[in-house]
C-alpha cells in the first residue's frame, strides 16, 4: 500500500508546486528533495512488496511501515502549508509585517524543520531497504498501472451469461416446484468462492419474476449479526417501512413477520455460519408459517449447519467446481469482455489456460483473475508475469488457500490509484451494502481521487469503482429505479476479509470493536467507531487521524467522546458519523462545537442527528468539498458562513423536514457540482436563496429541489437553462399540500427555455393534471431517463406529443403511482422511438402498458 499512498501524495505536490508557484515557496529545497527522493524510491516498492511476502521479511516489513509514516507525515507538511498559504491569501498575512509576525514566523520556522527531519529519515529508510533488494531500481515501464486504458464502466454479465449453473440451478428448481408440504428446506452447500450465493440469486430472481410466491425475501445471514437486525433487514425485505419497526423488541418483529407471511412464500438465507448461537434458527421458524408449497433454501459452506434446520439429505445440492472447460469459458467472458468474450491471440489462449489452470475451477477465483487480466490488454509479456507470479504465490500457499493467493495477486497488480480506494472498504460493517455515491464521496475526501482532464473527482471516482466492479474486488448491489446503475455495492465475505488483512498490515483502518485491540504499534490513520466501542478506546486515539467513521452510534458517552477527540485531530479529512437514533445527541449539546478547528476537513457527514443547526465555526472549514446531512428532523437553518466555504463541490441534504431553505447567498458556492435537498425561500422571505441564486453554479451537474409551498415558484426559472452541465434534475412537489392551478401556471410561464443537456428528469407529485408544458423533445432534446411518480397527473400534455419539431430520445420510462393516468401504450412507444425499458408500478388506468416490466431486448427474442 505504501505505492499507493506515496503516487496520491507525489501528485498532491507538485500540484501544489505548480499551483502555488516556485517563487512563493520558501520551502522549495527541502519540497524538491522530498520529492526526488520518494520519486527514486517509488521504484523498489513494488518489488519489496514482492519479498517481504515471499520470504516472510519482518525487517523489511518495519522498513516499509516507517517509510509510509514518513509519507504520511510529509503529507500533513504539505496540507499545513497549503494553509498558511492559504491565510495569506485570505487577508491574514496583508502586509509585509502581519506576514512576519510572530506567529507566523514561528509557524514557517517549525513547518521549515518538519521538512528536514523527514528528508533525514527518508535517506535513512532508503539506505536500509536497498540493503534488502537488488541495487538497480525496478523501472517504471508503460503498462505499470493496468496496460490498456481501462473501461469506465461496469461489465454486467446476465443470468443467460453465467457458467457452469445450469444444471444446478435446474435441479433445484425441480425440487421447488415438486414442493408438497407445508414447508420445504434446501439446503445449498459448498467452498467458499465457488458460486453458492450466485446459483440461489438466480434462482431467486427466476421465481420472483415469474410470481409463484406471493412474498419473497432474498437475505444474508453471515458470520456475525445481531438477530434482531435480521429481522428488521428482513421485514424492510417485505416492504414494512423502518419507521415502523423503532422500538420493537425481537418478539414484536417475530409477530409482524408472522402475519405478513400468510400465504405462500420463498425464503434465501444466505451465507448462514450456524444456528446455535441463541437458537436464532428455531425463533426464526417459529414466524415462518407452514403454508402448502412454501420453500427456504439456506446456503453455507458447511453441510451440518443446513441440516440443522430441518434440510434433508435429498435436498441437500453440494456446488461442485467448475470443469476446466467451464473455467476457461468464464474466464473468456471476462478477460476478453473488450472482443465479446472471444480470444482471438493463439498465444494469450495458451497463457490465459495456464492461468485458469491455477484458479482450481473456483469462479470467484476466476473472476478476479479475468478481470485483472482485462486491463493487460494483449501484451504477451504483461501475460507471462502474471502466470509467472500467480505459479509462485501458489508454490507458497497452502492448497485450501488458493483463493488467497488470487485475491493477493490481484491486489498486487491493481494500479496505484486503486489501492487506496479498494482499501477504504476495510472501514465498512459485513454484508453492508455500500451506498456508491458514499464510497465515492469518501474517495474524494481522503484525495485519493481528484478532478482532472476536464473531469470532475465524482466522475473519476465513478471511473475507479467501475474498475473495481471490472475486478470483481466488489459486486453489485441494488441498481436505480431505471437499472442504469448500481446505487449500492457489496463485497464477498472472501475479498472483505483479505481487505481488512490488507488495512490492517498496512495500519490503514482499525475498528474499535468492543474487546478488539490495535495489534500493531503503529497508530492507524482511520479509526472507525461502533455501538459496542469503549470510550477508553476513542478517547486514546491518535492525534494524527485522517478518517473518523462512525456507524449505529447509541450511546451518549460515545458523542461525548467524539467532542474530545475533534479538538485534537487536526489533520482530519473525513468525518462521518451515523447516529442510531435523533435522540441520542440530545444530551450531548454543542458536540460538534470543536469542528472549526479541523481545517484540513474535506468530507463532513452527518446522519440521524438532533442537531437544530451547524456552529458558525463551520466558517474555518475552507478546505471543505462534500456535505451531506441526512435524517436530521429538527435541522431549522444552515449557518450563511457556508456560502464562504468555496472549495464546496457538494451540498447534499436528504430527510430535514424542518429545514425551511437554504442560506442566502448561495451563489456564491461557484465550485458547486452537486446539489440535494435545494429548498427556494419563500416570497417574501429575507434570509435566504431562491432560483434565481442558482444562476451562478455554472458548473452544478445535479440538482434536487423541494418545492412545498406556491410562494416558492417565484424567481427565475429559466436561470435553470443557463446551468450548461446540468445531467440530473429532480422536482419534489409535495403535491398534497400545494395547489395544483397557481404553481402549473408559474412553472409554464416562467420555464421556458430548453435544458439541452439533461440526460435524467425526476418528477414527484406534480400537482398538475397534465405534465408540465416543458415536458417535451424541444425542451429536453438529450433526456434518456424519465421518472414520473405519484400526484394528480391524468394525461401527458399537448407539447409531450409533439414530434414535428423534435424526437424524444428518453430510453428508460418510470411510471408510478400515478392512479389517474389514461394513456395508451401503442401511442407512447409511437413517441419514444428509443424506448428500451418500461417500468409500471401501480398505474390502473394505463391502457395496454406492460403490467410491471417491459424490456425491448425481450420482445425482440
Amino acid at each position: 500500500m505504501a505505492d499507493a499512498v506515496l503516487s496520491v501524495m507525489l501528485d498532491k505536490l507538485v500540484s501544489l508546486l505548480v499551483s502555488e508557484g516556485r517563487q512563493q515557496l520558501e520551502f522549495n529545497d527541502q519540497f524538491e528533495e522530498t520529492k526526488k527522493e520518494l520519486q527514486y524510491m517509488q521504484k523498489y516498492l513494488k518489488e519489496a512488496g514482492r519479498v517481504r511476502r515471499k520470504d516472510r521479511n519482518e525487517i523489511l516489513k518495519m522498513v516499509m511501515s516507517d517509510l509510509r509514516e514518513l509519507v504520511y507525515d510529509a503529507e500533513d507538511v504539505i496540507a499545513d502549508c497549503q494553509l498558511l498559504f492559504q491565510k495569506k491569501r485570505q487577508g491574514c498575512a496583508l502586509s509585509y509585517m502581519s506576514y512576519c509576525s510572530p506567529a507566523l514566523l514561528k509557524a514557517r520556522c517549525q513547518l521549515g524543520k518538519r521538512l528536514s527531519k523527514i528528508n533525514t529519515k527518508i535517506r535513512e529508510v532508503k539506505y536500509r531497504m536497498k540493503y534488502f533488494l537488488d541495487t538497480t531500481p525496478r523501472q517504471t515501464g508503460k503498462y505499470e498501472d493496468g496496460g490498456n486504458m481501462p473501461l469506465t464502466h461496469p461489465i454486467l454479465m446476465d443470468e443467460d451469461e453465467m457458467v457452469g449453473l445450469e444444471d444446478d440451478s435446474r435441479k433445484i428448481r425441480n425440487w421447488i416446484l415438486e414442493a408438497s408440504g407445508p414447508l420445504t428446506m434446501i439446503g445449498i452447500v459448498g467452498l467458499g468462492g465457488i458460486g453458492k450465493t450466485t446459483l440461489a440469486q438466480k434462482i431467486y430472481n427466476r421465481e420472483s419474476a415469474e410470481n409463484s410466491f406471493k412474498h419473497s425475501f432474498f437475505v444474508t445471514v453471515s458470520q456475525n449479526f445481531k438477530f434482531d437486525e435480521l429481522l428488521k433487514k428482513i421485514l424492510k425485505k417485505l416492504k414494512v417501512e423502518e419507521k415502523a419497526l423503532m422500538g420493537d423488541d425481537v418478539r414484536e418483529l417475530l409477530v409482524r413477520l408472522k402475519s405478513i407471511l400468510d400465504e405462500k412464500y420463498f425464503v434465501v438465507l444466505d451465507d448462514v455460519w450456524g444456528t446455535d448461537e441463541g437458537g436464532w434458527w428455531y425463533s426464526l421458524k417459529s414466524a415462518l408459517p407452514r403454508v402448502e408449497g412454501s420453500c427456504v433454501i439456506v446456503t453455507s459452506r458447511n453441510k451440518k449447519v443446513v441440516q440443522s434446520m430441518g434440510a434433508t439429505d435429498m435436498c441437500i445440492h453440494h456446488l461442485q467446481v467448475l470443469s476446466e472447460e467451464d473455467s476457461w469459458c468464464l474466464f473468456s467472458k471476462v478477460a476478453f469482455a473488450r472482443n465479446g468474450g472471444k480470444c482471438t491471440n493463439p498465444d494469450l489462449e495458451v497463457l490465459g489456460k495456464e492461468i485458469v489452470k491455477g484458479c482450481g475451477g473456483l469462479p470467484l477465483a476466476i473472476n478476479i483473475v479475468g478481470g485483472m487480466m482485462l486491463g493487460k490488454g494483449d501484451s504477451i509479456h504483461e501475460w507471462k508475469q502474471i502466470s509467472k507470479h500467480l505459479k509462485q504465490e501458489l508454490e507458497i500457499s497452502k492448497k485450501d488457500e488458493m483463493i488467497i493467493s488470487t485475491l493477493e495477486l490481484s491486489y498486487e497488480e491493481l494500479p496505484t490509484h486503486l489501492k487506496t480506494c479498494f482499501l477504504c472498504l476495510a472501514s465498512l460493517p459485513e454484508d453492508y451494502e455500500i451506498p456508491v455515491a458514499y464510497m465515492v464521496e469518501l474517495w474524494i475526501g481522503e484525495g485519493f481521487v481528484w478532478g482532472r482532464n476536464e473531469k470532475t473527482a465524482f466522475e473519476i471516482g465513478e471511473e475507479c469503482l467501475a474498475e473495481l466492479f471490472n475486478r470483481f474486488l466488489i459486486l453489485g448491489g441494488n441498481k436505480d429505479v431505471f437499472e442504469s446503475r448500481f446505487t449500492h455495492c457489496k463485497m464477498h465475505d472472501i475479498v472483505r476479509d483479505m481487505v481488512i488483512k490488507f488495512a490492517r498490515e498496512e495500519s490503514f483502518f482499525v475498528s474499535l470493536e468492543s474487546g478488539c485491540r490495535n495489534g500493531s504499534s503503529v497508530q492507524p490513520r482511520r479509526l472507525g467507531i461502533s455501538k459496542n466501542t469503549t470510550v477508553e478506546s476513542i478517547r486514546n486515539s491518535s492525534t494524527k487521524l485522517r478518517s473518523l467513521f462512525g456507524m449505529e452510534i447509541e450511546r451518549n458517552e460515545i458523542i461525548a467522546s467524539v467532542k474530545v477527540v475533534l479538538c485534537k485531530v487536526r489533520w482530519l479529512r473525513v468525518l462521518y458519523l451515523s447516529l442510531s437514533n435523533t435522540k441520542i445527541d440530545v444530551v450531548a449539546k454543542n458536540w460538534l462545537g470543536g469542528i472549526g478547528s479541523l481545517q484540513h476537513l474535506v468530507y463532513l457527514k452527518i446522519e440521524n442527528s438532533a442537531l437544530r443547526k451547524l456552529p458558525d465555526s463551520i466558517r474555518n472549514l475552507h478546505n471543505l468539498q462534500i456535505l451531506y446531512l441526512g435524517d436530521c428532523p429538527n435541522l431549522e437553518m444552515l449557518p450563511v458562513s457556508i456560502t464562504t466555504l468555496e472549495q464546496l463541490t457538494a451540498v447534499e441534504i436528504c430527510d430535514c423536514p424542518s429545514l425551511e431553505c437554504m442560506p442566502e447567498g448561495l451563489g456564491k458556492l461557484s465550485n458547486l457540482e452537486r446539489l440535494f435537498g435545494f429548498k427556494p425561500m419563500n416570497l417574501g422571505s429575507k434570509n435566504g436563496s431562491d432560483i434565481s441564486d442558482l444562476k451562478k453554479l455554472t458548473r452544478l451537474r445535479k440538482l434536487s429541489m423541494d418545492i412545498k409551498s406556491e410562494k416558492q415558484i417565484e424567481g427565475e426559472w429559466n436561470v435553470l437553462s443557463m446551468l450548461y452541465h446540468l445531467q440530473f434534475l429532480e422536482l419534489d412537489f409535495e403535491g398534497s399540500s400545494i395547489e395544483s392551478e397557481g404553481v402549473v401556471k408559474k412553472i409554464d410561464r416562467q420555464f421556458s427555455a430548453p435544458l439541452k443537456s439533461l440526460r435524467e428528469l425526476r418528477l414527484w407529485d406534480y400537482p398538475g393534471e397534465s405534465t408540465p408544458a416543458w415536458l417535451s423533445p424541444i425542451s429536453l432534446p438529450n433526456l434518456q431517463f424519465l421518472f414520473i411518480g405519484w400526484g394528480r397527473i391524468k394525461k401527458m400534455g399537448p407539447r409531450f406529443w409533439d414530434s414535428e419539431k423534435g424526437v424524444w430520445k428518453v430510453e428508460v420510462l418510470v411510471l408510478q403511482y400515478l392512479e389517474e393516468m389514461e394513456e395508451e401504450w401503442t401511442r407512447m412507444r409511437r413517441a419514444m422511438p428509443s424506448l428500451r425499458l418500461v417500468k409500471v408500478q401501480n398505474c390502473p388506468k394505463l391502457r395496454s402498458f406492460p403490467l410491471s416490466i417491459w424490456r425491448k431486448e425481450e420482445e425482440n427474442r
